[in-house]
């Protein structure tokens, strides 16, 4: 038997959830609250709930929800969705105890309760859910859409985005680098030694809060001299994860300087064996110099040979340059589920649910008759 609480925020959370901070850096209690500050503060209420043995009482899971009437697929309707990312740095935050054994039996709880229990504040029972993002075939995957259909929530599978990684547990930089296309290895060499022969070359690594703040200033004018958007690479929110990544030691921001001047920046972070490649631009003047190769080959080196990466992630996209560099791919997917008890979870889940079903019956008579490729 469970307990289920809801809290508002992660100081009111029960003191044995210490094990929290243990999960990793995009499950930290400061990534979420730099995640709802940024991306949610004016729109969506944040809502943790957790899940403890009635019997002992310990905390065995942790959802890290936001509650919002403005989800696409549900516009108007009490939705409760999880605080991710739109870039997927990690899976859905449903958080669980080293110790919990009953995975499925904790999440069929949490979500017959959610099903079933008022929002509050005036607000009946929530009419759907949004959780995402999940990564295709995973065991949490199974387990959460299990729970929900347990639970009697209508379930909706939708693709979210692909990312390109590559596992490197046990491989140094040289095994790495042998593995790549002999027009790579030709590449990041010639463009190295051409770099080398102008005595200009500098490759630099900031790690601490203090370096951060001497290497700001040139990420920032690196930025806004390359072909990216400069809103998406210095933000407030990139800022605030770069700090939070330096207080924690994951903080891995390379520059590639010719002389004095930087020429390329990329903002890494390594955190629990992964390192993620998380922003990359260059000054376009340098562009045919292909400094954002030699830095990307600086980056991955550093993180094999002196972190002991036991993976890469480049992140969501599915631009081509990403092959390169990492031979894996994997899609991720989300779950939209509609609550069959409230009448705004009837109407969203015909509308999307049988609405798409209907769609496809459409196209499929269309090309039978013909009238459509």
């Amino acid at each position: 038997m469970y307990t289920i609480e809801h809290y508002p925020n992660f100081a009111e959370l029960p003191q044995d959830c210490t094990w929290l901070h243990d999960c990793g850096f995009f499950y930290r209690p400061q990534w979420f609250e730099i995640l709802q500050r940024s991306l949610f503060a004016d729109t969506d209420t944040l809502r943790i709930y957790a899940v403890a043995d009635a019997g002992c009482g310990r905390t065995l899971l942790l959802a890290v929800l936001r509650h919002t009437v403005l989800d696409s697929a549900a516009t108007g309707a009490d939705t409760l969705a999880a605080l991710s990312h739109p870039e997927n740095f990690a899976e859905t935050p449903l958080l669980f105890h080293p110790a919990a054994s009953d995975r499925q039996g904790l999440l069929t709880a949490l979500f017959r309760h959610l099903q079933a229990t008022p929002l509050g504040n005036g607000r009946g029972r929530c009419d759907a859910l949004r959780l995402w993002p999940l990564a295709d075939g995973a065991e949490l995957e199974q387990a959460l859409v299990s729970a929900l259909q347990q639970a009697g929530f209508r379930c909706q599978r939708y693709a979210n985005s692909y990312n390109r990684y590559e596992t490197t547990a046990g491989l140094d930089y040289a095994a790495y680098f042998a593995a790549r296309s002999a027009n790579l290895r030709y590449s990041v060499r010639r463009r190295q030694r051409a770099l080398e022969k102008t005595g200009q070359l500098k490759l630099e690594l900031y790690t601490t809060p203090e370096q951060l703040q001497q290497a700001l200033s040139d990420y920032i004018a690196v930025s806004m001299t390359s072909w990216k958007r400069p809103e998406t690479m210095f933000n407030k929110e990139i800022q605030d994860m770069m700090r939070l990544a330096a207080e924690l030691g994951c903080l891995r921001l390379g520059i590639l300087r010719l002389g004095e001047q930087a020429a390329a920046v990329q903002f890494w972070l390594f955190d629990r064996g992964v390192a993620h490649c998380v922003r990359l631009a260059y000054r376009e003047e340098y562009k045919h110099l292909a400094v954002g190769v030699v830095l990307t080959n600086f980056m991955i080196a550093h993180a094999l040979d002196r972190d002991r990466a036991a993976s890469i992630d480049f992140g969501f996209g599915v631009e081509d340059y990403k092959g390169g560099w990492m031979k894996q791919a994997r899609d991720y997917y989300g779950v939209m589920a509609f609550n069959p008890a409230t009448a705004a979870g009837n109407y969203h889940a015909a509308r999307n649910i049988l609405g798409q079903r209907l769609k496809r019956g459409v196209k499929t008579l269309l090309r039978t008759a013909g009238l459509r490729k």
